[in-house]
């Protein structure tokens, strides 16, 4: 198939006749401009950088967003998302009715099938085709998710959510349910009689059976069918996520012996790219000419360079060498921002810097209190403290108090100061945790409106008379703590350092006890210093028993590690959204929910439910009520979101929702939504023609895939990057108003995506 793109085509040639305003700076302090302005590069090399390398290169196995950032290229997903916002099928067909707006076929509300395109392969490395992706691969993929205790994939709350009998199977695979018993054909037998388990608490379970089994219907050759536990009109949204994508395995071979897969050698590969060099220092892949699109890439390689032990000035730098083909300008780059954008930040002096929306704006920092340090389960002096850490933090007042207390714009101006406009409070500041443009009702009205809609109706926010804004830019927290709890700051420390010598986290002679969150040493000359200022403002108040202490990990590689596991009492962590709903967010907070391991959720109410044991005696407050207000407060979360997630929709699903997203947050404090990721302008100096991926909201992995771009031999102007950006909004306006959705439009290169 060739690309028959004559809108786009006549676009590129108009652009290559602009010319540009004699304003464009050419020289800077001594930077002669110019040698950039003027520079040519090969259009088929994608030359970026990179921090942190690809722990996993198994899609079934990771949900760490800089694993898929590289894997987005390198293995296919079901669906996709063009740069118009239209779900095409990647690895599945499209829908034989062209107005059909879903590539798969909606059997019913919880019911959708798809067809796998026609010769599509899997292979190695090197180009060596595996064999064919089939129906059998997708049963795979299944497998290994939901034997996440051997195989230790991360993705299995999405298929636990959404497919019938996944839970059932999880837990079979999960407990000693499945002990002797342990392959698939057992697993989908087990789902449909029903088992029995032993519980945490040594008691028997038993798990009715599921009457139409397992929902992944893989019986059809070149056909999947999926059956929902709820209806969900945002389903294809997920489908773009790489946890719905096929896994290959050789002849004989089990899932559990694919494991992580640590080495791209032993990778399996159905995408655009196939991995050739992987270094520490660099990763480079090469185009895989048997990819279904292929004749959409004109990329044949891309090459990641690391930057992670440099500054954040290095991306510039890097590019201003010759070494990359663009970069995005770091809000602390002061040289950056004084060559390329100058006085006036709304109106940069290089005609060669433009603004381009990000996908990152709905990505949401958050702070992490964690119940479950893995200090924990370490034993000695360092246990002791991480389980009087816990017992702190299990105190709602504690929480309350860290909340209101912290003043996020000290930390986030770093970086936001340049767009801030001298006021004291960031930009950046994000005030809900399900990120504002994720969702919208019929009507347009966004999910964050419901939050703050939901969060002004707390009994506690309507008698402090205090009128809140939550929309991104206000601080909705700092030295609110009376407009949500009743008490003043004064009070409040009053009443936590008698509970912390009642529970004897204060020991004789000791004013403060510490609370530790740890840190990238990557950032040790970058956001860490004044995230350790903040931390320093709030140790300052007034006689405050609780410090904070941060850590900072030996290497890039041991702050990762201690991430993961769980070896804070706090984390400074993002998450951005799945698919097109806000249970996207709030299922990730339930107890076994994906961040877990950040909340510590899992393993505390284990622990506190089991009303015994040694950890169990150090981790239970003994003087009060704490413990046994968390754990219920915990369940009523939990249980409300997992009965909305599956009863409710509409408008009634958002208000639901909502009000338990706004007591989660400023009734009872289990994490502090911290900042968007997303600065108010992200500044880029560029080869590649903008707007010929898709850039904005992107479901699943969609935003990261490359091989849609388009490369300039010489750097994109701000008026080229605008011409562009009208072209794509002018094209989607078409879009909306085209029965047939503009897939039949051979005149536009995206028309391939759309045929069988």
């Amino acid at each position: 198939m060739s690309i028959s793109s004559k809108r786009l085509l006549s676009t590129l040639s108009a652009m290559s006749a602009v010319a540009l305003t004699a304003s464009s700076v050419v020289a800077c302090r001594g930077f002669d401009l110019s040698q950039i302005i003027s520079r040519e590069r090969a259009t088929n090399e994608y030359v970026l950088t990179y921090q942190y390398p690809v722990q996993s290169w198994n899609s079934s196995y990771t949900f760490k967003v800089y694993d898929h950032r590289v894997l987005a290229n390198t293995n296919a997903t079901p669906l996709g998302v063009d740069e118009y916002g239209r779900v095409y099928g990647d690895i599945f067909a499209p829908n034989d009715d062209v107005k059909s707006e879903t590539v798969g076929k909606k059997i019913d509300e919880q019911t959708w099938n798809y067809k796998i395109r026609s010769s599509l392969h899997w292979y190695s490395y090197d180009g060596t085709k595996l064999g064919d992706i089939t129906e059998k691969d997708f049963q795979s993929a299944a497998e290994f998710i939901l034997k996440a205790k051997t195989t230790q994939s991360q993705l299995f709350n999405l298929w636990v959510s959404f497919i019938v009998g996944a839970k059932e199977m999880y837990t079979y695979f999960n407990s000693d349910a499945s002990k002797g018993k342990y392959s698939w054909e057992d697993g989908l037998s087990a789902v449909r009689k029903g088992f029995s388990y032993t519980g945490s608490d040594g008691k028997k379970v038993e798990v009715k059976g599921v009457s139409e089994g397992f929902g992944l219907d893989t019986s059809k050759s070149g056909e999947i069918t999926y059956h929902l536990t709820k209806p969900a009109p945002y389903f294809e949204s997920l489908l773009c996520y790489a946890v719905f994508s096929p896994l290959f395995l050789k002849n004989g071979e089990t899932v559990e012996q694919v494991g992580r897969v640590d080495d791209f050698k032993n990778g399996r590969y159905s995408g655009a790219y196939l991995p050739k060099n992987v270094t520490g220092d660099e990763m480079v892949l090469q185009k895989n000419e048997n990819y279904w699109f292929s004749d959409m890439v004109s990329i044949k390689s891309i090459k990641y360079v690391n930057t992670s032990a440099n500054t954040s000035t290095k991306d510039r730098e890097f590019f201003e060498s010759g070494s990359t083909s663009g970069f995005s300008l770091a809000s602390d780059d002061n040289v950056g921002w004084s060559r390329y954008v100058g006085s006036n930040i709304d109106e940069p002096s290089f005609d060669y810097i433009y603004d381009v929306t990000t996908s990152d704006s709905l990505y949401t920092r958050t702070l992490f209190f964690n119940m479950y340090n893995s200090d924990i389960d370490a034993g000695g002096d360092e246990s002791v403290r991480a389980a009087k850490a816990s017992k702190l933090l299990q105190n709602k007042l504690a929480r309350a108090f860290i909340s209101t207390g912290l003043d996020r714009s000290v930390f986030v101006k770093f970086f936001s100061d340049k767009f801030d406009g001298g006021s004291s409070v960031s930009k950046m500041l994000r005030n809900v945790y399900t990120a504002p443009g994720v969702a919208q009702d019929n009507s347009g009205k966004d999910y964050s409106s419901y939050v703050e809609d939901s969060v002004k109706n707390l009994d506690s926010v309507k008698k402090s008379g205090v009128s809140l804004q939550l929309a991104d830019g206000n601080d909705a927290l700092k030295d609110n703590v009376k407009v949500y709890t009743g008490e003043d700051q004064a009070s409040i420390i009053s009443k936590l350092r008698t509970y912390m010598k009642d529970e004897h986290i204060l020991g004789d002679g000791e004013s403060t006890f510490e609370i530790r969150t740890i840190q990238n040493p990557d950032e040790n000359h970058g956001a860490n210093p004044l995230m350790n200022q903040m931390f320093d403002r709030f140790n300052a108040i007034p006689d405050n028993p609780i410090k904070i202490v941060s850590i900072s990990g030996s290497t890039k590689e041991d702050f990762q590690e201690k991430e993961n596991k769980g070896q804070f009492d706090f984390d400074i962590a993002g998450w951005g959204p799945d698919y097109a709903d806000p249970g996207t967010y709030l299922n990730t907070t339930r107890i076994n929910g994906d961040m877990n391991t950040f909340t510590g959720s899992a393993k505390i109410m284990n622990v506190l439910s089991s009303g015994s044991g040694q950890k169990y005696d150090s981790l239970f407050a003994k003087s009060s009520d704490v413990s046994k207000n968390y754990m219920d407060s915990y369940k009523v979360y939990d249980e409300a979101v997992g009965k909305t997630d599956v009863d409710a929709s509409g408008s009634e699903r958002y208000k639901q929702f909502a009000d338990e997203e706004a007591s989660y947050i400023y009734e009872n404090f289990f994490i502090m939504p911290f900042y968007k990721r997303a600065a108010p302008k992200n500044y880029t100096v560029s080869y590649v023609l903008p707007y010929t991926s898709n850039y904005a909201w992107s479901y699943g992995i969609a935003g990261y895939k490359d091989w849609s771009k388009i490369l300039s031999n010489k750097i994109v102007s701000k008026q080229e990057a605008e011409t562009q950006k009208l072209r794509v909004e002018e094209y989607a306006k078409q879009i909306s108003q085209s029965s047939t959705h503009k897939k039949d439009d051979e005149n536009d290169r995206n028309y391939i995506l759309f045929k069988k």
